[in-house]
C-alpha cells in the first residue's frame, strides 16, 4: 500500500473538516460490540453467588459442660439462631411540624415610578389667570391616568389652623344667662354680638351653631316687642339650617308660632340661583355645610337670603363667605383662592426656573432639583404660559426626570384646540411613564453609558468575536500543525 502525499493528506483533512461542520456526530452505542453487549442478558442480583465469608479471629472460650440427659442438647455453634419474637411496642405518632408559608415579596415598582409635580407660571402679568387654569387642567388630565401619581398637596401644604371661636361661645353663653334671668334687652345685645363674631369666620363656624344664636336672638327681640326684627332673625336661622326648630323646653308657644310664620313667608318667595367658580377651579363647594361638588358649578337654586358658602382646595387656604341671593335673580361667586405659604414658595421657585436661560439646556436648570426636593417629586412638569397681542393663550411644556436626568422640552400646548391639547398631554404622559425619551430611541431606564455610539460599537465587536469563538469551538478537533485560514482570505 502506498503512502499518501502531503498534499493529498491536507486535502483529506480539509474535506473532513468541512464534513464535520455539516454532519452530525455518530450516535453512541452504534458499534458492533455495543450491539452485542445490548443483547447480553443481565443476571438477577438474587441469583448471583454470594462472596465467601471472611474468617475472623475470635478469643478462646472455656469448654461448655455437657448437658444432662433430661435437658435438651445445646444448639450447635454453627447452627443458625432461631428467630425470637419481639414484643410489640407502641410508638406515639409524630405530628409533622407546621410549615409556615414563605413570605411573598412585594412587587417592585416600575422603573419610571415616582411622584409628579405640576406647576404653571405666567410669562407676563396678563397670563396669570390662564396659567392657573392650565395648571389645574394639567393636574386633572395627568391625575386621571392610573399610572401617574401626583404629589399630595394637601399633605405637603396643609391649611392654616382654624381660628378660635371661644369669644363667640362666651358671648352666646352670656346671652343665654341673661335670657334665663328675664333680661331680653341685654340678652339680645349679647346674641347680636355673638352672631356678628361668628359671621366673621364662615369657614370655621358650623351653620347649626349660628342658627341657634339667631333663634335666641329672635326670641329676645320678640319679647322686646320687635316683631320685624324677630322675623328677620328666624329667617336667617332657617337659611342656615332648614331642619332646625326652636326647642319646646326652652321657648314658649309665641316663639314657635313666630318661627313658623317666618318659615311660611320664606317658602312663598321665588328662589334665586347662584353660579360658583374659583381660581383655580376644582375646589370643593359646601353650602350650609352640604357638599355640592367642585367648581365650576352653574345655577344652584337657593332660597333668597344669605347662605354660607365654603370652598376648599388642597394647597390653598379655605375660602368662606355669606353669599346673598335675591329672589328670581342670578348671582355669581368666583373668588381667587390664596395659596398656602409653602405652595407660594414653590411657585416662586418655579418662576425662577421658567425665566432661567438654562430652561432649554440639556442639563437640569438651576432650581429644578431644589423644587423636586421641596415637593417630594421625581418628575417636575412646568408650563410656561403667555398671552400674545391678540389675547390668545399659548403654553410651552417642560418636564424633567430628576433621578435619571432626562428632560422633555418645547412641547406646545394650545388650550383652545382639543386635539393639540390632547397630543401635548399624551406626550408628557409618555415621558412620565418611560415610553418616550426625547432625542433618543432608548428607553428611560437605560444608563447614559448605553446611549453612547462607541458603547454599541464595542458591543458589536464583542458579539462578532464571541460568535467566531463559538464557531471555532464547535469544529471537530484537528491534528496539530494544520493552519486554518482567515475568513474571506482563502485557505
Amino acid at each position: 500500500m502506498r503512502l499518501k502525499t502531503p498534499l493529498a493528506l491536507s486535502l483529506a483533512l480539509l474535506l473532513g473538516t468541512a464534513s464535520g461542520v455539516t454532519e452530525a456526530a455518530p450516535r453512541r452505542g452504534s458499534s458492533t460490540s455495543a450491539r452485542k453487549a445490548k443483547k447480553k442478558k443481565k443476571t438477577p442480583a438474587a441469583e448471583q453467588s454470594a462472596p465467601a465469608p471472611v474468617a475472623t479471629d475470635t478469643p478462646d472460650t472455656p469448654d461448655t459442660p455437657a448437658a444432662p440427659d433430661d435437658e435438651e442438647p445445646a444448639q450447635a455453634a454453627d447452627a443458625p439462631l432461631a428467630p425470637q419474637a419481639l414484643e410489640p411496642t407502641s410508638v406515639a405518632p409524630v405530628e409533622p411540624a407546621p410549615v409556615e408559608p414563605a413570605p411573598v415579596a412585594p412587587l417592585a415598582p416600575p422603573a419610571w415610578a415616582g411622584s409628579v409635580a405640576v406647576l404653571a407660571i405666567p410669562a407676563n402679568p396678563n397670563a396669570s389667570a390662564s396659567a392657573t387654569r392650565i395648571e389645574t387642567d394639567l393636574r386633572n388630565a395627568l391625575g386621571a391616568q392610573t399610572d401617574v401619581r401626583l404629589v399630595d398637596l394637601a399633605a405637603l401644604f396643609p391649611p392654616p389652623p382654624p381660628a378660635s371661636l371661644q369669644q363667640g361661645d362666651a358671648l352666646f353663653d352670656e346671652g343665654k344667662e341673661l335670657y334665663d334671668n328675664l333680661d331680653p334687652e341685654a340678652a339680645a345685645k349679647k346674641f347680636a354680638e355673638a352672631a356678628a363674631f361668628y359671621g366673621r369666620y364662615p369657614t370655621e363656624t358650623k351653620p347649626e351653631r349660628l342658627a341657634r344664636v339667631y333663634i335666641f336672638l329672635g326670641a329676645s327681640r320678640l319679647l322686646n316687642g320687635d316683631a320685624a326684627g324677630a322675623q328677620e332673625s328666624f329667617t336667617r336661622a332657617q337659611l342656615l339650617a332648614p331642619t332646625l326648630q326652636p326647642e319646646s323646653e326652652l321657648f314658649g308657644q309665641d316663639v314657635q308660632e313666630a318661627f313658623n310664620t317666618a318659615k311660611v313667608a320664606l317658602s312663598s318667595q321665588p328662589r334665586g340661583t347662584l353660579a360658583i367658580n374659583s381660581v383655580p377651579s376644582g375646589a370643593q363647594v359646601r353650602v350650609r355645610g352640604e357638599g355640592l361638588g367642585t367648581t365650576p358649578l352653574k345655577d344652584v337654586e337657593l332660597a333668597p337670603g344669605a347662605h354660607p358658602v365654603v370652598l376648599t382646595l388642597p394647597g390653598y387656604a379655605p375660602y368662606g363667605v355669606f353669599q346673598q341671593v335675591a329672589p328670581s335673580q342670578r348671582a355669581e361667586l368666583s373668588p381667587m383662592l390664596e395659596p398656602t405659604p409653602g405652595l407660594a414658595s414653590a411657585h416662586n421657585l418655579a418662576a425662577n426656573v421658567s425665566s432661567s436661560r438654562a430652561l432649554t439646556s440639556d442639563t437640569l436648570p438651576p432650581g429644578v432639583a431644589e423644587l423636586s426636593e421641596k415637593l417630594g417629586a421625581r418628575y417636575v412638569v412646568l408650563a410656561r404660559v403667555e398671552e400674545n397681542r391678540e389675547g390668545r393663550t399659548e403654553a410651552v411644556l417642560y418636564a424633567w426626570d430628576v433621578q435619571l436626568k432626562n428632560r422633555l422640552r418645547g412641547v406646545k400646548l394650545n388650550p383652545d384646540e382639543p386635539r393639540e391639547r390632547e397630543a401635548a398631554i399624551r406626550q408628557v404622559h409618555d415621558f412620565l411613564t418611560g415610553k418616550l425619551v426625547p432625542d433618543s430611541s432608548l428607553p428611560t431606564a437605560l444608563p447614559a453609558l448605553m446611549k453612547k455610539p462607541w458603547f454599541w460599537a464595542t458591543v458589536s465587536g464583542v458579539v462578532v468575536a464571541t460568535t467566531a469563538s463559538i464557531l471555532l469551538a464547535s469544529q471537530p478537533q484537528r491534528p496539530l500543525g494544520v493552519r486554518l485560514g482567515n475568513f474571506g482570505s482563502g485557505w
